[in-house]
């Protein structure tokens, strides 16, 4: 079964191509020129091709002809979508309706299902999200992404498009791909490497925040579920239920690292950040019967062994 990848240079796009292929699956990424620098891993094969260039995506899905679609890649920090809104509407809504578009007139009678990546930034709401959750975009980023979304709703009520949307929470562990510039990435490695001083963002912000290995299962169980009806055209929010402050978390890290410096608050905040993202995931072990293998501690236990391994340390 040919699945293909979108975003496979990135975080999530590497660990679920590693997972697929050792599943038995004929896995494709779809890479930029400029992407290939990255670590990918073994057993994968490259299609090049631009999301915002249509006709690079339509030769990529005439030559892969897919029978499943995971469509991770988008411009993701919501930082910089304030700086540059245009641009990520063009890669995350354009790049979008240029890859089902594709499918629509080359591969659909193929697809059985296409796999969309949401965000949790789509809501803005202190109590849980959840599929019921109403739509509250506070950046550019979360409107590309609402954005893209009802074009795949619309394109599953005109031309039976079998999406379902997978909304993860604020994801770590990526020791494995050299990310270092995300919260808890930056905290494991600035302790590990015995930094006196760490420069932080709001210690009080409020995040429910899953290990990798969760993340990755919650696209598996999808997967596993494909043939059942009743998942076409849904949206699942995946997370652990429970949320921790920025303090919390460096607090924990600092008990397993054994660190004994100081954490430095940065008073910058961006525009319209949420305080408290938390997530409900009744839905997901209901019909899924998916649920979080890692608590926070846990998590960060094994996420501080992966960076131990990574940085020599």
């Amino acid at each position: 079964m040919r699945v293909l990848i979108t975003g496979v240079t990135g975080f999530i796009g590497y660990h679920l191509s590693k997972a697929l292929i050792e599943k038995g699956y004929d896995v494709y990424g779809l890479v930029r020129f400029v992407s290939t620098g990255r670590r990918l891993p073994d057993g994968i094969k490259f299609i090049y091709g631009d999301l915002t260039d249509y006709h690079s995506i339509i030769k990529a899905v005439e030559e892969v002809m897919p029978h499943l679609v995971f469509h991770l890649a988008a411009l993701t920090p919501v930082s910089e979508s304030f700086n540059m809104p245009r641009t990520y509407m063009e890669t995350n809504v354009i790049g979008t309706i240029n890859l089902v578009e594709a499918l629509r007139k080359k591969a659909l009678e193929n697809l059985e299902l296409f796999v969309f990546a949401g965000t949790t930034e789509m809501y803005d709401s202190a109590e849980p999200i959840s599929p019921k959750s109403e739509f509250s975009p506070t950046s550019p980023y979360a409107v590309s992404k609402i954005s893209a979304y009802y074009y795949l709703e619309y394109m599953r009520k005109t031309y039976n498009l079998p999406y379902v949307v997978v909304v993860p929470t604020n994801t770590y562990g990526r020791a494995f791909v050299g990310q270092r510039h995300f919260v808890i990435e930056k905290l494991i490695t600035e302790m590990l490497q015995g930094r006196e001083k760490i420069i932080m963002g709001r210690l009080d912000t409020e995040r429910d925040f899953m290990f990798r290995e969760d993340h990755i299962s919650a696209y598996l169980s999808i997967l596993e579920k494909k043939e059942k009806e009743e998942i076409i055209g849904k949206l699942f929010t995946f997370g652990t239920g429970k949320y921790h402050t920025i303090a919390e978390v460096a607090k924990i890290i600092a008990e397993i690292t054994g660190w004994r410096g100081e954490i430095l608050p940065n008073v910058y905040v961006r525009p319209n950040e949420p305080k408290r993202i938390v997530v409900d995931y009744s839905e997901a072990k209901r019909v899924l019967g998916w649920e979080p293998k890692y608590d926070i501690r846990s998590g960060l236990e094994r996420a501080v062994s992966e960076w131990k391994q990574v940085l020599g340390v």
